[in-house]
């Protein structure tokens, strides 16, 4: 009798731990809600500088010695994020959105789109191999992106909007 209440609480316990996984889908959507509150907040205060752009960098990360001042390289690890200004390029602009949208054919598994006092932003997330994502977060001229593990994906949205709205917030300055 004892070993069945052993058994019974072990099964418990499986049922609980299943119980609290995300679907990788609850998980993207949880990302984009996390992208679009940092969009709609006020950007972090830039920590580092390079090239005349000041950006926030997390704690963590590493800015590479740019090859020019349009295209930065962030690494964390063996993690590498490229990030893609525009200075042209106005706060409400749409010039990497529509980029991205220039591929029909491409399948985006997100494809959200924020604007926000004259802001424009968005996030998209598809499928490159398994389990294997492409994640871009913009905002105006802005663009960041990085090839990601899904369990990555809404820590990654989250940190990444806050740099590109630090640039964006930056240069309107």
């Amino acid at each position: 009798m004892r070993r069945l209440g052993v058994h019974m609480a072990l099964f418990s316990s499986v049922l609980v731990l299943a119980g609290c996984m995300e679907s990788p889908q609850d998980e993207l959507m949880k990302g984009v809600s996390s992208a679009r509150a940092v969009f709609e907040e006020p950007a972090p205060e830039p920590n580092e500088s390079t090239g005349g752009t000041d950006l926030y960098v997390p704690g963590g990360y590493e800015l590479q010695d740019p090859s020019d001042d349009y295209n930065l390289l962030l690494t964390r690890g063996n993690e590498a994020f490229a990030l893609s200004l525009n200075p042209n390029e106005a706060p409400d602009s749409t010039f990497y959105y529509d980029l991205q949208k220039a591929m029909p054919e491409e399948t985006w598994l997100v494809d959200e789109k924020f604007s926000h006092h004259g802001r424009f932003g968005f996030t998209t997330v598809r499928e490159i191999a398994d389990e294997r994502y492409e994640l871009v977060v913009s905002s105006g001229g802005t663009k960041l992106s990085t090839i990601t593990e899904q369990n990555a994906m809404r820590q990654n949205m989250n940190w990444m909007m806050e740099t590109v709205r630090s640039v964006e917030a930056s240069q309107e300055e």
